[in-house]
């Protein structure tokens, strides 16, 4: 009895948390009322203006890539992204959140689709070193740039006034 009562906590665990994933996908976490759709693909964050791809890079990139990356990016007529500050970065992170990216669980509370928990920010921490921030634990990290240290890019820029 008490291994089928185990086995049925097992499986009904396992479902609760596809539920958690799948409610995070509709869009329906924590903290959902903090952004709105500008357009396809681009996120405004209310209380900051700021306004975010809507999804990362979706591959890995050295820190100067990244860099290249979202100066080149081009989209809803503004050419103006940016890496996103450390604390920008930050902001999004939502302890109460629940929301998949890649084969991780990530904290996230912003309508923003990740394929990795680790993203790369503008922030130095000195010559050598610039930040990334950890979106399953809320963790900064600044170690030393090296051609093979890779983590996932999303793009910022400020918000259009109109």
């Amino acid at each position: 009895m008490p291994v089928g009562f185990s086995a049925r906590v097992c499986v009904g665990s396992t479902l609760l948390l596809f539920a958690l994933l799948a409610c995070a996908d509709e869009g329906s976490s924590p903290g959902g009322e903090r952004y709105q759709q500008v357009t396809t693909g681009i996120v405004r964050e209310i209380s900051t203006g700021l306004e975010w791809l809507a999804h990362d890079n979706g591959g890995e990139a050295d820190w100067h890539a990244a860099e290249r990356f979202c100066r080149g990016v081009s989209r809803a007529g503004r050419s103006e992204w940016r890496l996103p500050t450390i604390d920008e970065l930050a902001g999004l992170y939502d302890p109460e959140a629940i929301s998949g990216c890649g084969e991780a669980i990530c904290r996230l509370g912003a309508p923003i689709r990740l394929t990795s928990p680790y993203l790369w920010s503008a922030s130095p921490e000195d010559s050598d070193r610039r930040f990334y921030f950890d979106f399953r634990f809320g963790t900064r990290l600044a170690p030393l740039l090296r051609p093979d240290l890779t983590r996932r890019v999303l793009c910022v820029c400020s918000s259009r006034v109109d």
